[in-house]
């Protein structure tokens, strides 16, 4: 049942850590809205019953321990926005019961299936229940909206650690190299920025960049490669700590100017310089730039795809789309010129505790990011991050992105209205499929003669098929 290995403790580790950090950003809440009050008990149960997930020996108890975390993140949730709690909850629980019936399928004499590779027939039932949770194109339909109304703690959580559960899963899924998901991996981290570029509410830019980054991570694990399970490994962590710090980042803005609508913003460079230099930290790391935990981490993911060039090729576009969304959101969340629409006044404030939490990301993020740190895991000598290859083929997208900034900065202003996504095509999708229900429906007509007619049509329409 339980069955710890190094995977499992450094994910076990990342959720002690990423839960302290969300649970002294939390300490805030005291003092806001009666509907964000409460205590951290569920982000404890959450690490909780996360860790036990990363100790699980077979797929039943890691998905059993898996959805008790989901629950755990629906009551915080649930605080904010009820009807957004719920649909996340359905949303999961979607995922995770085309997870109970692969796992169902993969036993054998009764026993759950050990976790690890499965049957290749039922690999793709797996990649289905886990790319809800891990939010793969077409099933992220849940992550934008969720993060737009979650406490702000809660998105720490929910993009830091809790789709990284359903990578965990994938990593212990794999067992050889798969080109199709390594194109999923690259059209995740097309689509993300191409979103994020669009958006004009902080935290729903940040939301497709967790799909952007969890594409490279998909990517890299689809290789089948030790070198590719080792990079999407290592941008679990990078990821988990530098976009926990993003958004935790995105929450402040909203506490000191009450709104995180980057049309609204603009003063925070002037006025909270120290939360800009945090934002900064994860700003730089989330777009590769050099001696950063991304760029570290980018390096080893663009090694691993070393026998894949279109895919090299599209997460470099990736990188660029990167580049130009944060500063987009650096440029209007922190550093618009002031005047009649310069953007609203500091109107809150920040406790020490969110700070404090921030800070512990931020040295995290740069700690991971320094090579002495990482040496053991890195699968190359550590010289070649500094190579004349690594820093250049890092560079190029970085310089891409600022010139192009540039020259559209007025084109990316934020707008209002949200941009059309896969969450938009539930309503008309549940009406399609009521059709045949409404048509089913209407045949019980409680009359006996014709649910007779309809049973002799039934048996009619057997017998001419199996004629000769």
């Amino acid at each position: 049942m339980i069955r710890p290995d190094g995977l499992s403790l450094v994910m076990i580790v990342l959720a002690l850590f990423m839960t302290l950090c969300a649970a002294l950003y939390r300490w805030t809440k005291e003092s806001g809205p009666p509907s964000d009050r409460g205590g951290a008990l569920p982000l404890w149960l959450f690490c909780l019953f996360a860790s036990l997930a990363a100790l699980a020996a077979d797929w039943l108890t890691f998905i059993i321990f898996l959805e008790l975390s989901t629950l755990s993140l629906f009551v915080v949730v649930r605080r904010r926005d009820e009807e957004t709690a719920l649909f996340f909850l359905l949303s999961q629980l979607t995922g995770a019961s085309v997870l109970f019936v692969a796992a169902a399928l993969a036993s054998s004499s009764g026993l759950p299936p050990a976790m690890g590779p499965v049957p290749e027939k039922l690999f793709p039932l797996f990649v289905a229940g886990l790319g809800v949770k891990a939010a793969l194109p077409g099933l992220h339909f849940w992550l934008p909206r969720t993060h737009a109304a979650a406490p702000t703690e809660a998105s720490a959580l929910l993009s830091g650690y809790a789709v990284k559960m359903a990578i965990y899963g994938l990593l212990r899924l794999a067992g050889g190299p798969s080109t199709p998901l390594v194109a999923i991996g690259v059209v995740m981290a097309l689509y993300g920025v191409v979103q994020a570029l669009m958006q004009h509410d902080g935290k729903r830019l940040l939301a497709y960049h967790t799909v952007s980054q969890l594409g490279f991570i998909v990517a890299a694990l689809a290789t089948g490669t030790t070198l590719g399970r080792t990079a999407a490994l290592l941008h679990v962590v990078a990821h988990a700590l530098f976009k926990g710090l993003l958004f935790l980042s995105a929450g402040s803005l909203e506490k000191l100017y009450g709104s995180r609508d980057l049309a609204e913003l603009g003063r925070a460079g002037r006025e909270a310089p120290l939360l800009f230099g945090l934002f900064l930290v994860g700003a730089t790391a989330i777009t590769g730039c050099p001696l950063t935990s991304g760029y570290m981490t980018k390096i080893v993911i663009k090694t691993s795809l070393s026998e894949y060039p279109p895919a090299l090729w599209g997460l470099q576009l990736a990188g660029v789309g990167t580049t130009l969304s944060f500063c987009k959101f650096g440029y209007y969340g922190f550093f618009r010129p002031s005047g009649p629409d310069g953007g609203r006044s500091l109107s809150g404030k920040l406790e020490r505790s969110s700070y404090l939490s921030m800070t512990l990301l931020a040295l995290a993020t740069v700690a991971f990011g320094a090579t002495p740190f990482v040496r053991p895991l890195l699968p190359f000598p550590a010289e070649r991050l500094l190579s004349a290859e690594a820093l250049v083929g890092s560079l190029i997208p970085l310089a891409a992105g600022l010139l192009l900034f540039v020259g559209l900065r007025s084109s990316l202003r934020p707008g209002k209205g949200d941009v059309p996504d896969a969450e938009d095509l539930l309503v008309p999708a549940g009406r399609l499929a009521s059709v045949p229900l409404l048509f089913m429906r209407a045949l019980h007509t409680g009359r006996l003669r014709t649910y007779l007619a309809l049973l002799v049509a039934a048996l009619l329409s057997v017998f001419q098929v199996l004629m000769p």
